[in-house]
This record gives C-alpha cells, structure tokens and sequence, in this order.
C-alpha cells in the first residue's frame, strides 16, 4: 500500500530544512571560508598594489642635508680581532663618501634592539667614543653583552652593563653613572688608557675576569668574540637586517 502524500510531504520537508536560520548560517560560513581560502589572497594583495602605487604617486620625497661621515675603519687605529681579519690591512679608504648617518651607528642601533638593549638609543655615543680613543667600534657593547645582557640585567639605577668598579661605587662596588652615555664615555676612556687599543678579547680576558681566563673554555672571550662577529654582520648586512 502506498501513501499518495509522501512525495509532497518530503517535498515540504526540503523547503522547510532551505528556508531554515541553520541551513542559512551554514551557507554564510561555507561563503565566508571559500572567500578567505580561495579568493581573499589575490583580492587583499590587488587592492595592497593599488593602495601603494596610489600613496607612491602622491608623496613627496623629503630631501636631508647630507654630513660628511667617514667610512667604516677610516679613522680607526688597527685593532684586529683573531677571528676577523680585516680585508685589505693597510689601504686608505677614501673619505669622500657622503652618508646621512655612520652606518655602523645604524648597525649597533639594529644590533642592540634586537637583544632589547635599552642602551640602543646610545649608539652613537659607542661608535664616537671608540673613534676617539682607538677602540674597535665592536668591543665595549660586545663586552656587555657578556656581562649584562647588554644592559638588561644591571644593578639598580646604576647603568653599568660592564661591572666596572672604580668610580662612584655603590654599597657593592659597582660604579654608578648617571645615564648610558656617561657610562660609555667614561669606560671607553679607562678601558684604551688601561688595556690599550690592539689586545683580542682572549687577551683581555685574564685581566678583565680571571676565573674565565683560567678556564679552558674561555666563556667570557668567545663570548665578547661572537658578539663582534654579530655586530659586523649587521654592518655588511644592513638591509638585510
């Protein structure tokens, strides 16, 4: 026996489950993941495209007052590092080259944010203070790496990232300096007076920390050593950087 009414009732049942608010949510969110998956990439990077050539046609290019900034090394004394050996020892470099900033202060700038150093903003004052007391541009910050993290973990209100001892020494020892700037200045000075300007981080290290020269490992040289080696990558790799 069959039932006259069933074709029709199953007819309803279809409408019913198409008219539905779950029936319609589903299709939104199948639409929704089709766009996001298949068409959103090549829509969002079209009107991208469009957005910058738009911005590029209507912006007009500032133009800075250039300053004569020496080249890297140029008026530096030889300091070479064994594991970094310059190229070219012994040739001029030309000092008629023509930057908006010494690009080896762009680099330690890039270096020290990237290990969060809240010395970054003082990176001009390493680069100038090295220059004028024959110091590698790379060893004072390479040398706080190792002993504070370059800044980062430092007696309180001290801004000493070198554990230097000597001067305004507080309860411990630790000489205080009333910014980074100052810290530099005063370090780079005493640090050329007292250990000169040629020795290699594996020279320095018996003097500067004992223990570590003692040890066969020399922790604290290969350490200050790494972080020059890093510190010149980011001045060959600057835009890549």
């Amino acid at each position: 026996m069959t039932d006259e009414n069933l074709p029709e009732k199953k007819s309803v049942d279809v409408e019913g489950i198409a008219s539905s608010s779950i029936f319609r949510i589903i299709s939104v969110v199948l639409l929704c993941l089709g766009y996001y998956i298949f068409l959103s990439p090549f829509v969002e990077k079209f009107f991208i495209k469009q957005i910058s050539s738009i911005m590029r046609a209507r912006s007009t290019p500032q133009v800075n007052v250039l300053s004569p900034v020496y080249d890297v090394y140029a008026d530096s004394k030889g300091y070479d590092l064994s594991l970094y050996e310059r190229k070219n020892p012994g040739t001029v470099i030309s000092k008629t080259k023509f930057f908006t900033i010494d690009p080896r202060v762009l680099a330690m700038n890039k270096f020290l944010t990237h290990y969060h150093s809240p010395m970054a903003g003082s990176s001009r004052t390493f680069v100038e203070e090295a220059d004028k007391h024959g110091l590698d541009w790379r060893l004072l910050a390479a040398i706080s790496g190792v002993e504070s993290a370059f800044g980062n973990l430092v007696p309180r209100g001290t801004n000493n990232a070198w554990g230097w001892r000597g001067i305004n020494g507080n309860e411990a020892g630790w000489s205080m300096f009333e910014s980074w700037d100052s810290a530099i200045r005063h370090i780079t000075e005493r640090f050329a007076r007292g250990y000169g300007t040629t020795l290699t981080p594996f020279e320095i290290e018996p003097i500067y920390c004992p223990p570590c020269g003692a040890n066969p490992a020399h922790a604290w040289a290969n350490g200050v050593t790494r972080f020059m080696i890093q510190l010149q990558y980011y001045l060959d790799n600057l835009e890549r950087v």
